[in-house]
């Protein structure tokens, strides 16, 4: 049997895994379509009769959730590592490092993203249908379209937006799912830390190259600190380059730990 990746073995992987975690999961999700019809009705009590469910209330909500969720989860998914028994049987169990990888990403990019949207939407297209049957008669409400999730602009470098927002979230969750096998404890906290301070250096070191391959005297004092160019490549590599790069120091990490 090929020792790196067998499709029954990574079957049966994903399988023990839902079977492990399926209490957990199935709660968090009813916990969280309660907090969304929570939520829900919360904006409808405050907002005024104009804005009631407005796109920019379902759009927020979505993304807060998604992201927020999502690196939650995808940092706490090796969370085993941390404790020696937990994390020996998580080593013990028969299959390949990447095969567990696979696992982390089917559960933490595919999964959570299809689940969350499926539930987001069910509950956000019940409470908007409501919304408008509610105040149907009333003359200053207007009435709520239900948003597209897909129809953002993180990126305008192009004109495929929901790609580059699939990108987007797999480079975020990419970065939290190594913080949850790199760090031992308190892995979501120090992710952040983490990031946030890799950002501040490359954003410092960019900066620094730019104004000495572009002095300020130049250009005068009108131009503007970063050029559509470099922004742009900026983005595509945080989109394009970030979430691969940190799935293989996933990979080689959780590879690590199985030595």
């Amino acid at each position: 049997m090929n020792q790196f990746f067998s499709f029954d073995r990574f079957s049966l992987l994903v399988s023990k895994h839902w079977a492990d975690n399926k209490k957990r999961y199935l709660l968090s999700v009813l916990a969280f379509a309660g907090l969304l019809i929570t939520w829900f009705a919360f904006t409808l009590i405050i907002d005024d009769d104009a804005d009631r469910m407005s796109l920019d209330v379902q759009l927020s909500t979505y993304f807060f959730s998604l992201f927020i969720a999502g690196t939650l989860y995808a940092s706490q998914y090796y969370s085993e590592l941390a404790s020696k028994p937990k994390g020996s049987n998580f080593l013990l169990v028969p299959a390949s490092t990447f095969e567990k990888f696979l696992c982390s990403l089917l559960y933490t990019v595919i999964l959570f993203f299809l689940v969350l949207t499926a539930v987001f939407y069910i509950i956000n297209f019940s409470m908007v249908t409501i919304t408008n049957s509610i105040y149907a008669n009333d003359a200053t409400f207007k009435k709520a379209p239900v948003a597209n999730i897909f129809d953002v602009t993180f990126f305008e470098f192009d004109n495929n937006y929901a790609l580059n927002f699939l990108l987007f979230f797999f480079a975020i969750q990419s970065i939290f799912l190594l913080g949850s096998v790199y760090f031992r404890k308190y892995s979501y906290i120090k992710t952040i830390i983490s990031g946030v301070v890799a950002w501040f250096v490359i954003a410092g070191l960019t900066f620094f190259i730019y104004k000495e391959l572009y002095p300020k005297s130049k250009f005068g004092d009108d131009e503007p600190a970063f050029p559509s160019w470099l922004t742009m490549l900026i983005s595509i590599s945080l989109m394009y380059v970030v979430a691969p790069l940190f799935w293989t120091f996933t990979y080689f990490r959780l590879k690590a730990k199985q030595l």
